[in-house]
């Protein structure tokens, strides 16, 4: 029984000794990065761990027989880790260096870093919000252990080895250099020393703000006392961040790439971009992307909830594809501080270490490894929710006040009756407004002047102010907000006059959300409270399948079913990844008269201050580009790193700085751009297809090949029975149902079902149906890479409907 190596062609004598021989001579190691090739008998399935290897190699290639021609009389190398058989007499047979290939032996050199594997063990336990007292125990157990395997080991070798063998010397001598690999990570002060030369950790630093006093007891005469305290923040260099991601020569190909289109699918197709004198005349400029919140680290219940609420700053490049930047470890630190601290001394000052670092980058530039100018740059824009955005750029933070808004000066009792941007009425900021308003601050010392606090440190920068941050939050506006409010009420009526409340509930909570969105279902339903109490995630799966769960009890027309189709076109405009400039137009009449019909059907009720910022979403998409990726989804998701590290509260900010960028660097290091999961794996015959012939001819394959029931890829998931957006024709999306998903290397090719569509009004969905057709299609070449769910509506079971999630181009 022999098992081939798929990279070098060795024969091993054991699956164990191969797992061995890919560890440990071609380094690799167990990550991200890990994609292993069977090879066996002509098997081409692929697994991401060895465990998985481990089962296949067990369960399918137990009985291997090499028969190939010429490999049978191959001698196996003396580089194998298989166990070689002794001789009759039971001697080992002495092995002597200069029988291995030296090429070999450098490679196995370099690749023998078992410090590595343990290293990357601690790393993850870190980046998992591990306490340090645990991961020292974990390492302690770990080394205790392998002492004892290599104490056994080596017992049992020295027992096959007879005394009097001339290679005895040798084996004890390769025993006794046995290190434990954890003998070096055993300390807290030893793991980070590794992960910093091996890694490159950019190590934060303390600024300091200011002194303060606190009372001290002193324990032997038990009074008071009156010690001085310093207040300082957290910062991450700024430029030391920029050189550490621009050694992965991945990312630095992404900075050089040119994302130009007619339609506005990034930062770069907005106005913005183009009339911004840096971005316009260095188009590789870099553009970063600043987000800041406060988030709480206690108990929010607890007796110290805003006692250790925290204030954080991140930014991302949007010179990097959205998929990229979507994860949650290339979003970067900034700045992490106490939010009392924020308000004691002022935003400004808190982020004045990270403007003086931007304005160098705006005037001097750095040097990069991929290209011989100087690489530019400055803030693209700054996003957050609005109390954060209100607060960083020097406006009121209060909603209440009488102007709210950061785009204009329009008066709270005026936005009742103003539904378009266009309106003579509103009066929107500028740069000369602005600096009229600060300076009437200064003169007079007024708390406020037309919705203006202070100004800001931001207007220092040569490429950036204030005026030109456009950014909205469509998370906190629509689905945290708007969406709850209208829904809200529209279950009032529809309790007043189709179904009880009770009722209401149970078609809710009863009804298939599908695969897809079986995570953000609605659990809990406020009905009769201020709100609905879901998030955001809930309220957008909620609000795309109201029209199928009570499109049967409501008839066509009614204004209050209008007013939530309505809202829905909106948010299939807002929430898209591709935007036209005739869609603008659109998203502009559809808000005004979404907003007209309101103030119809509800005179009683105000428009909220999130229903004005609507207003000016058509002119900031054509500014900056689609709002999907200013909004704060992600970036709240990163909260969560900090929310679980937490595990004292003395010093808090400066240990968990250091625990993230420990985590960024690990995360970086097994750095891959396009990640590929799958579900079980297996080879069937594809001539079994009623399509295997055509699955054949177009793969260039044999009748067998590597298929699998799911395949996630860029963080989407796909599987058997989900459709997909194949193309766009006259202005109707195609779509597909898959029955069949092929992996090929790196590719994802999947099979599909034909489905013929049709819109329908009245359920916002498509009513699809299978066509006796079937074709094949590459996942890169979609229309849409995002999935969806055929689904039913409330009631009827015999047709199938697709719920978009967005408008498709």
């Amino acid at each position: 029984m022999m098992y081939r190596c798929y990279i070098c062609r060795t024969l091993l004598g054991s699956s164990g000794a191969l797992v061995q021989h890919l560890k440990l001579l071609h380094g690799l190691y167990p990550g991200k990065k890990l994609n292993l090739i069977c090879a066996q008998d002509g098997c081409c399935l692929e697994f991401r761990s060895y465990s998985g290897f481990r089962k296949h190699l067990k369960r399918v290639h137990c009985n291997i027989n090499v028969t190939e021609p010429g490999l049978t009389d191959e001698p196996q190398p003396s580089t194998s880790l298989g166990t070689p058989a002794l001789p009759p007499d039971g001697c080992a047979p002495s092995v002597q260096t200069s029988d291995l290939n030296p090429d070999l032996i450098n490679e196995r050199e370099c690749s023998l870093d078992s410090k590595h594997m343990c290293a990357s063990v601690i790393a993850k336990l870190q980046g998992s919000g591990v306490a340090n007292t645990v991961i020292l125990s974990v390492v302690e157990s770990m080394e205790e252990c392998l002492n004892d395997i290599h104490t056994s080991i080596k017992r049992q070798v020295l027992e096959v080895v007879p005394e009097g063998n001339p290679s005895r010397s040798a084996v004890e001598e390769v025993l006794e250099n046995l290190e434990n690999p954890f003998a070096d990570l055993n300390t807290d002060s030893k793991w980070k020393k590794y992960f910093y030369s091996k890694w490159g950790v950019v190590q934060p630093v303390e600024v300091h703000l200011g002194v303060r006093y606190d009372s001290k007891i002193n324990r032997i005469s038990g009074n008071y006392k009156q010690v001085p305290v310093n207040d300082t923040f957290i910062y991450v260099p700024l430029f030391k961040t920029l050189e550490f991601i621009f050694k992965n020569k991945i990312i630095c190909s992404h900075i050089q790439s040119s994302k130009f289109s007619d339609l506005y699918s990034d930062f770069c197709g907005g106005s913005y971009f183009k009339s911004n004198q840096l971005f316009s005349s260095c188009p590789h400029a870099l553009q970063i992307q600043v987000y800041y919140d406060d988030f709480e680290t206690a108990n929010p219940l607890g007796s110290k909830a805003g006692l250790h609420k925290l204030g954080c700053l991140y930014f991302t490049l949007r010179n990097l594809p959205p998929h990229l930047n979507s994860s949650l470890m290339n979003i970067h630190l900034i700045s992490l501080f106490h939010s009392q601290d924020a308000k004691k001394y002022g935003l400004n000052k808190i982020l004045k270490p990270f403007i003086d670092d931007v304005k160098k980058l705006e005037v001097y530039g750095m040097e990069v490894s991929f290209t011989k100018e100087h690489l530019y740059g400055t803030i693209s824009q700054i996003t957050g929710d609005n109390l954060g955005l209100n607060g960083i750029l020097g406006y009121v933070e209060s909603f209440s006040a009488t102007y709210y808004c950061r785009f204009c000066v329009t008066d709270k009792a005026t936005a009742q009756s103003v539904f378009c941007e266009h309106d003579p009425r509103v009066i929107l900021r500028s740069k000369e407004l602005n600096e009229q308003h600060y300076t009437h601050l200064e003169n007079t010392g007024d708390g406020s002047c037309y919705g203006i606090k202070r100004n800001s440190i931001l207007n220092e920068l040569r490429y950036f102010s204030v005026v030109d941050n456009v950014v909205v939050d469509i998370m906190h506006d629509l689905l945290e907000g708007v969406a709850q409010y209208e829904v809200k009420l529209l279950f009032d009526y529809l309790a007043k006059n189709f179904l009880s409340s009770e009722h209401i509930l149970l078609r809710i909570y009863g009804y298939s959300y599908g695969y897809l969105d079986r995570k953000n279902r609605p659990t809990k339903i406020n009905i009769h409270g201020n709100g609905l109490g879901l998030n955001a995630s809930q309220t957008m799966c909620l609000l795309r399948n109201i029209p199928l769960i009570f499109a049967n009890v409501v008839p066509e027309n009614d204004n209050h079913w209008n007013l939530l189709l309505l809202l829905l076109d909106i948010v299939y405009i807002v929430f898209s990844p591709n935007i036209s400039e005739g869609m603008t137009v659109d998203l502009r009449s559809l808000i005004a008269e979404h907003h007209t019909l309101f103030k119809q059907i509800y005179p009683t009720h105000n428009l909220i201050p999130k229903h004005h910022l609507m207003i000016h979403y058509p002119s900031v998409i054509r500014k900056i580009g689609p709002l999907l990726h200013v909004w704060t989804m992600r970036y709240e998701a990163k909260h969560r790193f900090f929310k679980s590290s937490i595990k004292n509260f003395k010093n808090v900010t400066k240990p968990l700085a250091l625990k993230h960028q420990l985590a960024i660097a690990y995360h970086w290091e097994a750095f891959t751009v396009r990640g590929i999961e799958s579900g079980p794996v297996k080879t069937q015959m594809l001539s079994e297809l009623d399509e295997g012939e055509l699955v054949c001819v177009y793969f260039q394959l044999d009748r067998s090949s590597t298929v699998s029931s799911w395949v996630k890829c860029d963080g989407i998931d796909y599987h058997i029975g989900s459709a997909v957006c194949v193309d766009v024709e006259e202005e109707m999306p195609l779509f597909g149902k898959i029955v069949l998903i092929i992996l090929k290397k790196e590719a994802i090719h999947f099979v599909l079902i034909e489905l013929n569509s049709v819109y329908v009004e009245h359920l916002h969905a498509f009513q699809v149906e299978e066509i006796d057709h079937m074709y094949i299609v590459n996942r890169d070449d979609l229309q849409h890479h995002k999935p969806f769910d055929l689904q039913m509506s409330y009631g009827c079971y015999a047709l199938f409907y697709i719920v978009p999630d967005c408008c498709i181009l």
